[in-house]
C-alpha cells in the first residue's frame, strides 16, 4: 500500500512538471493534474491538501530544483580554499545543473509571464536553497564586512539564469556562442575572474 501511495504521488508530481512546462500556471488546476496523472483528484487533496501545497512539494521533491546537498557534493573532494573559490564552485555547479533541467527552464519562463500565488511557492523553495547556500559559505569563510556577498551572489545567479534561459531562443549573446562548450567555459572563466577581483579572500 505504501508503495502504491509513493508511486501515485510521483505520478502526480510528474504531471505537475509536464503541465507547467507545456502551458504554464494559468491552466494549472487539480482537475488538469488529475487527468494528466490518471488519478482521482480526491487523491491529490488527500496527499497534498491543496494546489499551493502541491506546488511547494513539487519544488522540493519533483526534480525541479537541486538541493543544497547536491550543490555542495562531497566536500572532501573539493579543492577550494578561499571564499571566492567556494563561490565559483557553487555557481558553476548551479549553472551546469540548470542546463540539465529543461522542464525547470520552461517553468521559469512561464513564471516570468504569469506571477501569482503558485509561482510564489516555487520561488520560495529556490530562495531558501540560495539562503542555505549562503549560510554554508559563511560557515566556511566569514563574509568581508565591506562587501555585500548576498547581493554579489544575486547578480551572478540572475545572470546565469538569464543566459541559460536565453539559449532557448538564441545561441549567441554579445558575440559569445552558447551552442558549444567553449561559450560556457568563457562564462566560467568570467565568474572566476570577477569573484577573484571582487571578493576579499581570507584564505
Amino acid at each position: 500500500m505504501a508503495r502504491d501511495k509513493q508511486e501515485t504521488k510521483a505520478r502526480i508530481l510528474a504531471a505537475v512538471g509536464k503541465l507547467l512546462a507545456e502551458s504554464g500556471f494559468k491552466q494549472l488546476g487539480v482537475n488538469a493534474i488529475a487527468r494528466e496523472a490518471g488519478v482521482d483528484k480526491v487523491l491529490i487533496y488527500r496527499y497534498f491538501e491543496n494546489l499551493p501545497s502541491l506546488l511547494h512539494t513539487f519544488a522540493k521533491e519533483g526534480n525541479y530544483w537541486m538541493t543544497v546537498e547536491e550543490l555542495i557534493g562531497d566536500e572532501t573532494a573539493v579543492d577550494a580554499e578561499s571564499l571566492a573559490d567556494w563561490m565559483v564552485l557553487l555557481l558553476t555547479r548551479f549553472m551546469h545543473d540548470l542546463q540539465e533541467r529543461p522542464i525547470t527552464q520552461e517553468i521559469m519562463r512561464w513564471e516570468l509571464l504569469q506571477g501569482n500565488e503558485l509561482t510564489h511557492e516555487l520561488a520560495t523553495v529556490r530562495d531558501q536553497m540560495a539562503i542555505e547556500s549562503l549560510e554554508f559559505l559563511q560557515q566556511k569563510h566569514s563574509f568581508p564586512p565591506d562587501q555585500d556577498i548576498p547581493a554579489i551572489s544575486a547578480v551572478l545567479i540572475a545572470g546565469i539564469v538569464y543566459l541559460v534561459m536565453r539559449t532557448k531562443v538564441s545561441d549567441t549573446f554579445l558575440g559569445i556562442d552558447f551552442s558549444s562548450p567553449a561559450g560556457w567555459e568563457r562564462i566560467e572563466r568570467a565568474i572566476t575572474s570577477l569573484l577573484g577581483a571582487i571578493v576579499e579572500n581570507d584564505g
